[in-house]
């Protein structure tokens, strides 16, 4: 049965820099063989209405059960297998990104690195929904569209964060479940951003990277984190990143495939760690 790779962003004013990152997923998707799915604003159609009003301080809240929702239909509709991509996501290494198709779900790996208030670098292992996969029946995505219903059902507006749905609860789940993880994906914070457009912090990218232990061959850009008005961590000291800026960062990464991002490669005829059931502790 065949898979379908899902997108959403609204349908006008696309910053460049996002524009460009859509076209790697697309062009990846193609010569993969995969159908592909792009959704505008419809995307909300998938969150109940009792749930819209009144809207959280963020909307990606909503995005993250959206997701969910679509996730369910396209997986209802005769696909196989349906995979989401944030349309912050750029494919620097199409030929080397694959997605395992015997794991039957699968969320993000996430080392997440950022100064505290005394600019020491902190890191945090975490799993994050920029890339989810779903074989269809598998009771996990049930379970999750579920719970962020009631999450969004129990907690009041003014407490919902930008992460509550996504990264802050997926990382308590796979403490105690064990979540198989997408290791392909790196999700670079404004800190390795600014170190990437710079490229006068090597040591910021190389730490990274070791501290990541997989090879990557795609990373999350976190648009959120660049956006005025979206909530930001309380310690964090680095500055948003403008839109041309943010364009600069993707076609050096693309120019380059990544290698100041992930040095390492897996041999060419080994399967990539996430085919083999890595498990967050």
């Amino acid at each position: 049965m065949p898979t379908v790779i899902l997108q959403s962003y609204r349908s006008n004013d696309i910053p460049a820099w996002l524009q460009r990152c859509m076209q790697t997923v697309r062009q990846w998707a193609g010569a993969s063989g995969y159908h592909y799915t792009f959704v505008d604003d419809a995307l909300f159609d998938h969150v109940p209405p009792r749930l819209r009003e009144p809207a959280p301080i963020s909307l990606l809240p909503l995005t993250d059960l959206a997701r969910l929702g679509l996730l369910r239909e396209k997986l209802s509709s005769g696909y196989g297998r349906a995979v989401w991509i944030d349309a912050d996501v750029v494919i620097f290494r199409p030929d080397d990104f694959r997605i395992p198709t015997s794991n039957g779900a699968m969320l993000c790996h996430e080392i997440w690195m950022e100064r505290d208030e005394q600019g020491v670098v902190r890191h945090a292992r975490n799993i994050n929904n920029a890339v989810m996969v779903f074989d269809r029946g598998h009771p996990l995505l049930d379970f999750l569209h579920h719970a962020a219903i009631e999450l969004f059902s129990h907690l009041e507006p003014g407490k919902i964060r930008t992460t509550t749905i996504g990264t802050d609860f997926l990382t308590r789940l796979g403490r105690i479940y064990p979540v198989r993880l997408l290791t392909q994906v790196a999700c670079l914070s404004p800190l390795l951003l600014h170190a990437t457009l710079a490229g006068t912090k090597p040591d910021l990218l190389r730490e990274h990277a070791t501290r990541f232990g997989h090879p990557f061959h795609a990373a999350n850009l976190c648009r959120s984190k660049h956006e005025r008005g979206t909530q930001r961590s309380a310690t964090s000291q680095e500055s948003n990143l403008a839109p041309g800026q943010l364009l600069d960062v993707v076609e050096k990464v693309i120019a380059a495939k990544g290698e100041m991002l992930s040095p390492m490669r897996a041999p060419s005829n080994t399967l990539p760690a996430d085919s083999k059931a890595l498990l967050h502790p």
